[in-house]
C-alpha cells in the first residue's frame, strides 16, 4: 500500500530505502548557446530522471493482464486502486494515426471478435486478423476484445471490452499521481506492419503535453530509434531502453545507431551512446526461469544494478510474475518491476516493508 514505513528488509545489496534514496543521480542534458562566448547560456537544464517515481516502482504490465483483460479501462482502474505506481501499456497507431492502447501489430482472434462493420458494406470487414495500422479508429471501435488468454485463465474477463486510446488512459488516471510507462510498439524487423518512429512520437507526445503529464510519463521501446525523437520533442520525459537476447544481438535491426558488435555486446557501452534514464531488460536468460531454478540467470544481478546506479540509471526488469523472483530482484537492488500480477508484487513489497 502507499506510504508504508520501510524496514531494513533487503540484505543482498544494502539500500537506504527512504523516499529520497530512490532518486538516482541525475543525467543532465543541456543545449549549447549559439551566442558569442561572452554571452551566458540561459537554456534551462532539464533533469528527466527527476520525473521518475521516487519510491519502488510497481509497474502494472498491460494494466495487469494476469488479473484483468489486458490494457482495458477496467485493468487500469483496478491497478490504480491497488496502489500501482505506474501503468505500463503499449501504443499502436491506427490508419488515421490514433494512438491505440494495444500490444500487437494485428487484431488477434484469440483476443478479439468482430461485431459489425463500421460502415455498410465495408470491404475490410471482418477486421480480426488485419493490421491495426491498416484499420481506422472507427473500425477498431467495433471490436469486442474480451477473451480470456490461454496463459492467464484466472484473469477477470471484462465482457464487451472495447479498445481505448491514449487520452482515455489519462482520463482514467485524472486526480491521481500514478505514472505512465508507454511502449511504442514498432515492428523493428517487419517495419511495414507498423507506423514509423517519427509517426509514433508525433502521435504520442502531443497528447502527453495536452494532458500536462510530461513529468509522470516515461516512454520505452525495443526500437531505440524512437528515443532521441522523444527527447528532441519533449526533454521532460524519461526514456527507457527495452531489450532481451532476441533484440540485443549481432545484426539487430532494433538498436538504431548502436552497433552490438562495435560495443562487444556490452549494454553499458551501448548506453554511453544514448541519452536515457532507465534500463529495462528481459529479466532472465533464458526468459521464463524463476529464482531457485537451476537455469535461472538474471540480467539484473547486484553487480549489474550497482553499475547502473553508478551511472545514474535506474533498473526495471520485465516481466516478473512469481513472488520468489520478485524477492530476488528486489534484493538485487532493482528500482522497479514490471509484472502481469500487480497484486502479487504489492503483497511482496508489503511483506518486505518497502514503500511504493
Amino acid at each position: 500500500m502507499k506510504h508504508r514505513t520501510i524496514a531494513a528488509a533487503i540484505t543482498v545489496v544494502p539500500l537506504a530505502l527512504s523516499l529520497g534514496a530512490w532518486t538516482m543521480p541525475s543525467q543532465l542534458s543541456s543545449s549549447s548557446s549559439s551566442l558569442s562566448s561572452s554571452s551566458e547560456d540561459t537554456t534551462p537544464v532539464v533533469d528527466a530522471a527527476a520525473n521518475l517515481p521516487q519510491t519502488f516502482d510497481l509497474q502494472s504490465h498491460r494494466g495487469g493482464r494476469g488479473e484483468w483483460t489486458e490494457e482495458s479501462a477496467r485493468a487500469f482502474e483496478e491497478s490504480i486502486a491497488l496502489g500501482a505506481t505506474t501503468l505500463e501499456f503499449d501504443i499502436v497507431l491506427s490508419e488515421d494515426n490514433v494512438p491505440v492502447v494495444w500490444h500487437d501489430p494485428s487484431i488477434q482472434a484469440d483476443k478479439c471478435s468482430d461485431t459489425a462493420p463500421a460502415t455498410a458494406d465495408d470491404p475490410e470487414f471482418p477486421y480480426v486478423g488485419n493490421l491495426v495500422h491498416e484499420l481506422s479508429w472507427a473500425q477498431l471501435q467495433t471490436l469486442n476484445c474480451d477473451k480470456v488468454l490461454p496463459g492467464y485463465p484466472d484473469a477477470e474477463a471484462v465482457e464487451g471490452n472495447k479498445l481505448i486510446q491514449l487520452s482515455e488512459v489519462f482520463d482514467i488516471a485524472e486526480g491521481t499521481d500514478v505514472h505512465f510507462n508507454i511502449e511504442t510498439k514498432i515492428e523493428g524487423e517487419n517495419r511495414a506492419d507498423s507506423a514509423t518512429p517519427e509517426e509514433f512520437v508525433d502521435a504520442i507526445v502531443p497528447v502527453v503535453q495536452e494532458y500536462g503529464v510530461e513529468k509522470r510519463t516515461m516512454i520505452q521501446s525495443f526500437d531505440w530509434r524512437t528515443l532521441p525523437l522523444v527527447r528532441e520533442q519533449e526533454p521532460e520525459i524519461p526514456l527507457a531502453i527495452l531489450w532481451d537476447d532476441s533484440t540485443w544481438k549481432s545484426g539487430s535491426m532494433w538498436t538504431g545507431e548502436v552497433d552490438y558488435d562495435a560495443v562487444n555486446g556490452d549494454i553499458f557501452a551501448a548506453v554511453d551512446q544514448l541519452d536515457i534514464e532507465v534500463l529495462s531488460p528481459g529479466y532472465a536468460q533464458p526468459y521464463g526461469a524463476s529464482a531457485g531454478d537451476a537455469d535461472y540467470n538474471p540480467v539484473a544481478t547486484p553487480e549489474f544494478v550497482a553499475t547502473a546506479h553508478e551511472r545514474g540509471l535506474t533498473v526495471a526488469p520485465w516481466t516478473i510474475n512469481d513472488a520468489a523472483t520478485m524477492h530476488e530482484q528486489i534484493e538485487a537492488g532493482v528500482d522497479g518491476i514490471i509484472t502481469d500480477y500487480p497484486s502479487t508484487l504489492a503483497a511482496v513489497l508489503d511483506e518486505m516493508g518497502i514503500e511504493y
